[in-house]
């Protein structure tokens, strides 16, 4: 009955207890990174100085009472031999006469002598302190003993020197704890600053940062974990002559204003112009590892080839043109000038090339050509080759409409998952576009 009653009464203390550690674990994670950098050192310190005074107070106390016993010895055994003649005459005057003075000249509180049968043969002084230690000596008559002294001092005086001693070592590792808090606590808002710098270096146009964490390191993580870092990672190296020989999906986009522009605009409008565009493609293609080239008078080519976590290559050429399609309407209306552009996606069973193999560049050519005689017709949407089609991803992934223009088809809408991620890399384009210090 006892073990259940006792149970009933440990059980809720733990479970508050624990209850209170949650909170107090919680709060911590919501601080800022300088206070829990400062709380934990501080925490630390204080500990590591508590264990030091608690060392410190214990060697002292026990050198202490060693000391106080070694001292106690040496008077009752002074006292002894002064005694000592004084009882061998059996002056009992002379003896009360001695103790008298030795309580008067020393630091004992009261001093006694008893003869061998425990009579009291003498007395002086009066024990009064709180804890008292006596200490006891033999008297003797030349080789016999005769009685033995006992004194009485009070450590008192000792024990309240010893409490200082200790309050004073609590006092330093309260203010060395303290000025570990500060100090770290100083070092620590410089490295949150930073941290809190580089997440909002990483941030979404609409991004909140009302409803962001307190905490810097868990805002840049949440930054982090907006971002669609599968599409950001920097794609793995792979040998050229590998690359030239394998199928590639071809972009290619025909700058239908700028054919308008070349003889409208100054040099210097015209190249601010076409820089806009370059930036818009190029952010565009590096989201799904494209390649960017010029491959006619107004005619970009973006090749993808090889595997990638974000789908074929037909799928990635798809997706890199939506982005160049919808970052171009959304500039559009903030300057003057018009930026169309004429997009079709087709498959070449070679890549690009290079100085060292020029074969693939030259089969490459026919799907280029190809590609230019269909964006010449400027259709209105990109536009799809019957092989970009049959490719998996793209038939999972996105809708198209069939069209009268070389069997080709028009890209219609991605996938829900698909649409809501080009969303976001279209945010992070424009927001990088309209900050040139960011590109």
């Amino acid at each position: 009955m006892a073990i259940c009653s006792l149970y009933w009464f440990i059980l809720p203390a733990t479970r508050n207890t624990v209850t209170c550690l949650h909170r107090v674990n919680t709060r911590m994670d919501n601080s800022r990174l300088g206070q829990q950098l400062a709380l934990v050192a501080a925490s630390l310190c204080l500990l590591v100085s508590l264990a030091l005074v608690a060392l410190g107070a214990i060697s002292s106390r026990h050198m202490q009472l060693q000391q106080q016993e070694e001292y106690g010895t040496a008077l009752a055994h002074q006292i002894a031999r002064r005694i000592g003649t004084a009882l061998e005459t059996g002056d009992l005057l002379s003896v009360a006469a001695s103790l008298q003075r030795f309580v008067e000249t020393s630091s004992a509180e009261e001093v006694a002598i008893f003869d061998v049968e425990g009579k009291a043969l003498g007395q002086a002084g009066n024990a009064l302190g709180q804890r008292l230690n006596q200490y006891r000596a033999p008297v003797r008559i030349e080789s016999d003993i005769a009685g033995q002294v006992v004194i009485t001092t009070s450590s008192d005086t000792a024990d309240a020197a010893h409490r200082r001693f200790v309050l004073s070592l609590l006092g330093l590792a309260v203010l060395l704890s303290l000025a570990v808090y500060g100090a770290t606590r100083h070092l620590g808002q410089r490295l949150g600053n930073r941290i809190a710098a580089l997440a909002g270096a990483i941030a979404l146009d609409d991004d909140d940062d009302e409803a962001a964490p307190v905490n810097e390191l868990s805002r840049l993580s949440q930054r982090i974990e907006a971002l669609p870092m599968d599409l950001l990672r920097t794609r793995s190296e792979v040998a050229p002559r590998d690359e030239n020989y394998r199928t590639t999906a071809v972009l290619y986009l025909h700058l239908t204003s700028l054919s308008g522009y070349v003889d409208t605009l100054d040099e210097q409008s015209l190249h601010r112009y076409t820089d806009r565009l370059h930036q818009v493609v190029y952010a565009a293609a590096g989201f799904y590892a494209g390649e960017l080239q010029v491959a006619r008078q107004f005619g970009l080519a973006v090749y993808f080839s090889g595997p990638n976590s974000a789908g074929s290559a037909a799928f990635r050429a798809a997706s890199c043109a939506w982005l160049v399609q919808a970052a171009c309407r959304a500039l559009q209306e903030q300057i003057p000038l018009s930026m169309n552009i004429a997009m079709a996606i087709s498959q070449s069973e070679l890549g690009v090339g290079d100085g060292s193999d020029i074969y693939p560049g030259l089969y490459m050519q026919h799907t280029l050509d190809e590609l230019q005689a269909i964006c010449a017709s400027k259709p209105p949407k990109i536009l799809l080759s019957p092989v970009v089609c049959e490719d998996t991803d793209v038939a999972g992934r996105l809708q198209h409409q069939e069209t009268e223009v070389s069997d080709y088809a028009m890209l219609e809408e991605f996938a829900g998952p698909y649409q809501d991620l080009l969303e976001r890399q279209l945010r992070l384009i424009l927001n990088r576009l309209s900050d040139p210090s960011r590109l």
